[in-house]
């Protein structure tokens, strides 16, 4: 187990060849279906250093876990059927749950013992008919296996768990039984059966309202896509803040908020719809244009008013976070990707199912950072990149989790992972999870070990505390030795061990999920 500034280890490099001959073949089972469902399994600390006493509430993960039924296959991870995995931590006692959730798109394919047709991102194997892909159209894209969110307070609370479209599935926080599926209506916008939204919603700075952002595409050419801002107080409860249009249908994962602006990256990562509409694959529908320029979309949450910039062409998926300078300028830190949309081809399941194929993927997201100036339409680019190899490694993170206190504010803190299953990395085919310092560089963090493989993680800072690190980090970590999960506790200071608990089984490979404080 490993917690090191930058500098120390530059001769974790001279190992390559022993960890690649070390490294387990069931780290693919990250990769592969699991149908173990459980309830409140009791877990174990594995050592008796006391975890902070505020430290109460629930980590929910959301993953694709079930990949093949009746002789039909997912061919891309993101198709995986989504299941909720949650740890409820105690001072004492600690338990696991899991459950599939019951979309339409597993309740029908359970029923039917065959992955049932439904709108996919990279389709099934063998493929769907003509006839059933224009049937999955009849059903919501609602195999939500991205993220998990909080909305509303108190009797109005929902908890839903996520995907890139306009529809919720929402679950029992405790049980994690599934309420039903919710395509909310929002008054003041025409409707259509394709609308895309954002698997990261934001909470609006000082309130308990959510941001998110609805976009209509056109199936007409030469008719503009809209886009309209929401204020989300609860999901009856819709505030329509600004409208605002392109050309191209954008893919947008994520946007970023300040305390007066929402800032959109409207990308030249485009859909045809009518081409999804012959397929019935999202991914299949994308493609991207390096030639046009990222159009940036500034809301003002208060007037409306949306102002627009320029920069050159990005692919992201991930922004950090985004914050005010006291001269008026916006700075927006992004993970993006410098090849396009091509990365999505990575996560194809025979090609993470081969340990060769799997040890060819390197890190492909890289941190950036923004400048945009409203008063003179312009945006200056920073690229974190460094000679040495330990240093540009720990740039090249993604799935990017700050202190939710800062959110808006200016920051010197974001925790991420290093998405790189290749023996030639500066950590030998382990991820790490880093802790980034923007206000000093070189003080960068993280935590390794070898043939462990961490997930996103989730900051729960010190309701006393008065520095932005005065925090513990949560994460789930896969050990492909034991072949089984466990929860990792850090301090957000050091990111040295506080505690660690194995779960029952393994939690497959997903992207997000969120931490929820016990009330």
């Amino acid at each position: 187990m490993a917690f090191y500034p930058v500098h120390v280890c530059f001769f974790i490099l001279l190992s390559t060849t022993a960890i690649l001959a070390a490294t387990p073949n069931n780290v693919m089972d990250l990769f592969t279906t699991n149908l173990h469902e459980f309830q409140h399994v009791p877990m174990k600390y594995d050592s008796k250093n006391p975890i902070p006493k505020w430290l109460e509430g629930t980590l929910v993960r959301n993953a694709p876990a079930m990949f093949e039924l009746g002789g039909r296959s997912a061919i891309h991870v993101f198709d995986g059927f989504a299941k909720i995995h949650s740890v409820e931590i105690g001072q004492q006692a600690i338990s696991f749950s899991s459950a599939f959730l019951q979309t339409s798109a597993y309740t029908r394919s359970k029923k039917a013992n065959l992955y049932a047709p439904s709108i996919t991102f990279f389709g099934v194997d063998p493929a769907f008919s003509t006839i059933e892909k224009l049937e999955a159209f009849r059903y919501p894209y609602d195999n939500t296996d991205v993220n998990v969110w909080k909305y509303g307070q108190g009797n109005n609370s929902v908890y839903a768990a996520l995907t890139d479209a306009w529809v919720y599935a929402e679950f029992d926080l405790d049980s994690l039984a599934s309420k039903g599926v919710d395509i909310p209506e929002v008054s003041g916008v025409h409707w259509s059966r394709l609308v895309q939204s954002c698997a990261h919603p934001i909470v609006e700075p000082n309130t308990t309202n959510s941001i998110n952002y609805l976009m209509f595409p056109s199936l007409i050419p030469g008719q503009k896509q809209q886009y309209y801002v929401l204020r989300i107080k609860d999901l009856g409860d819709f505030e329509i803040l600004a409208n605002f249009q392109s050309d191209k249908a954008s893919y947008m994962h994520s946007f970023a908020v300040t305390k007066n602006y929402a800032v959109f990256f409207v990308q030249p990562a485009y859909f045809d719809f009518v081409k999804m509409v012959g397929s019935a694959m999202v991914g299949d529908a994308m493609g991207w244009f390096p030639d046009e320029k990222t159009q940036v979309m500034v809301v003002n949450l208060k007037t409306g008013k949306v102002e627009t910039v320029e920069t050159d062409p990005i692919f992201y998926t991930h922004h950090a976070n985004a914050y005010e300078t006291p001269d008026g300028k916006i700075v927006a830190d992004v993970c993006q990707f410098e090849d396009g949309v091509s990365i999505f081809a990575d996560y194809k399941l025979p090609m993470l199912r081969n340990l060769t194929t799997l040890h060819q993927r390197p890190s492909r997201s890289r941190l950036y950072r923004y400048t945009i100036d409203l008063a003179n339409k312009s945006v200056q680019t920073k690229t974190f990149r460094s000679d040495d190899p330990l240093q540009d490694y720990l740039h090249t993170i993604d799935v990017p989790i700050i202190n939710e206190n800062y959110r808006g504010r200016h920051y010197c803190y974001l925790y991420g992972v290093v998405f790189d299953f290749s023996p030639s990395n500066a950590l030998n085919g382990s991820f790490a999870l880093v802790k980034k310092n923007l206000c000093t560089p070189g003080k960068d963090l993280f935590w390794y070990k070898p043939n462990h493989y961490v997930s996103e993680p989730s900051v729960v800072p010190n309701p006393e505390g008065k520095d932005e690190d005065d925090a513990v980090v949560l994460s789930a970590v896969f050990d492909a030795v034991l072949g089984k999960s466990y929860l990792l506790i850090l301090d957000a200071k050091t990111i040295k061990p506080i505690n660690t608990a194995y779960m029952p089984t393994y939690i497959p490979f997903g992207f997000h999920g969120k931490y929820f404080p016990k009330n």
